[in-house]
């Protein structure tokens, strides 16, 4: 029997639960964000975006926690924190290019906030794995 299959899925149910709590914030604040010029939509894709990063992230953590060299485990913390920081730059530029003056900065900068919580959970997370 396959025992990796529950534990990724109980690494992944806090980022579940985060990405399930934010969008229902920021569904039912709606008009509230729009009103103060935080356009929700943008906040909402980008909890999606930072959703699927923390999960590619965490499937490159397991893999790395395999290995007994715990140096391993740190250049897959720092290669995937790399990789979504290049992934939201090229995701802002896109935006910013196809949006020109219609975009939403407020909405840019909450969603850097949205990122702030699922690093501190991913962190979270790699230094428990690192610790087994």
């Amino acid at each position: 029997m396959n025992t990796q299959q529950p534990k990724f899925l109980k690494l992944v149910l806090p980022f579940f639960t985060l990405f399930n709590i934010l969008n229902i914030l920021f569904i039912v604040f709606s008009k509230k964000l729009d009103a103060i010029h935080i356009n929700h939509t943008v906040v909402l894709f980008g909890n999606a975006l930072f959703f699927a990063l923390a999960l590619l992230s965490l499937w490159l953590h397991l893999a790395a926690s395999k290995n007994p060299n715990p140096n391993i485990l740190v250049r897959s913390v720092m290669g995937s924190t790399l990789v979504k920081m290049l992934m939201t730059a090229i995701v802002v530029l896109i935006y910013t290019k196809v949006m020109k003056e219609n975009k939403s900065n407020r909405g840019e900068l909450a969603g850097m906030v949205v990122y702030l919580f699922y690093m501190l959970l991913e962190v979270k997370i790699a230094l428990r794995l690192n610790k087994k």
